[in-house]
């Protein structure tokens, strides 16, 4: 009987080793190695109502090496891989004199390895991609850097095609990115010498822009919609969304346990958050849609100094 057991026992013994072989060949030949490059350079971005505000961000050069060739806009470059792949970022500091770029992914485990590029020299970071929503940045600068511009979105893909991370609660439909960030002109102009005490934002942007030029969310009644929160600004950003409501599904790239129903939610400055708005029957509260807005009011862009308010800042609707 003895015999018998040890005989089965190596025997499953086999063919879990097997099955695990086999598991592990699956893996490594689905995952692909993606590699990436950006520059950070200074440039200019348009404000709402006209005009340019110089910016640091990041730009993908279009020939190799060549930061010359990257164009930067606000935000940066929308990255994206999938779950399981092998990443690398290879970040190359075009940036003035004296400022050393400090690349960083918060949520990411990174590969050992140096994580900073002195002026004019580059840095590459490796990590295993697992799903989430994650915010790229420069922390250098003591932040200046990143109030500057020097910021953007990566996209990991779950493994389920329309499925944000591996819960099946986190299906959609349709998906929109929303990068916010915040403008203060006189910052810009002077990141170097301004005190950042004295820091005041007068523009308030959903990727880059200020309503009306903000793209509606374009969807239809019973769709769900994953909303990608990646707040690059300074301040935290309470998000009204009128008409329904957004079930919180995710925070910094990480799985809710207990996803709660929320017709506003803060976004803290830096993080990330992930939602799923199922457009519900019916008319919707404006002619519009459904309006998704900035609740601390901040939904005018400028100096607001005549009697007409130039844009209407962080506003956007979904539109069945």
């Amino acid at each position: 009987m003895r015999t018998s057991v040890h005989r089965g026992t190596r025997v499953l013994l086999v063919l879990a080793l097997a099955v695990f072989g086999l598991t592990c060949v699956v893996s490594s030949a689905t995952a692909a190695t993606v590699s990436i490059e950006l520059c950070a350079v200074p440039g200019t971005a348009p404000l709402p109502g006209g005009g340019l505000v110089p910016i640091w961000g990041f730009g993908k050069p279009t020939t190799p090496g060549d930061c010359a060739t990257a164009s930067v806009g606000l935000p940066g470059p929308q990255l994206e891989a999938v779950q399981g792949d092998l990443v690398t970022i290879t970040v190359r500091n075009a940036l003035p004199a004296a400022h050393v770029v400090s690349f960083e992914i918060p949520g990411v485990a990174f590969d050992p390895g140096p994580t900073d590029a002195a002026p004019g020299a580059a840095v590459s970071r490796s990590f295993t991609a697992q799903a989430g929503t994650y915010l790229y940045q420069s922390g250098g600068d003591a932040g200046r850097q990143e109030a500057m511009g020097l910021s953007g979105a990566l996209l990991v893909r779950s493994l389920t095609p329309n499925q944000a991370y591996a819960s099946a609660t986190t299906a959609y439909d349709i998906e929109s990115v929303l990068v916010l960030t915040a403008v203060d002109p006189a910052f810009n102009a002077a990141p170097e010498t301004y005190d950042v005490h004295s820091y005041k934002a007068t523009y308030w942007l959903i990727n880059g822009k200020s309503y009306p030029d903000v793209p509606a969310i374009t969807t239809a009644a019973g769709q769900r919609v994953l909303l990608r929160y990646l707040n690059a600004g300074y301040d935290n950003t309470s998000l009204t969304l009128l008409g329904t409501h957004q079930q919180v599904v995710a925070r910094d790239a990480r799985l809710l346990t207990n996803p709660f129903s929320a017709s506003t939610e803060t976004i803290p400055a830096g993080a990330t958050e992930d939602t799923i708005v199922v457009v519900p029957a019916g008319a919707p509260p404006s002619t519009h849609g459904f309006p998704l807005f900035n609740r601390q009011l901040h939904l005018t862009s400028g100096p607001q100094t005549g009697t007409s308010p130039i844009g209407n800042g962080m506003l956007v609707f979904i539109q069945p």
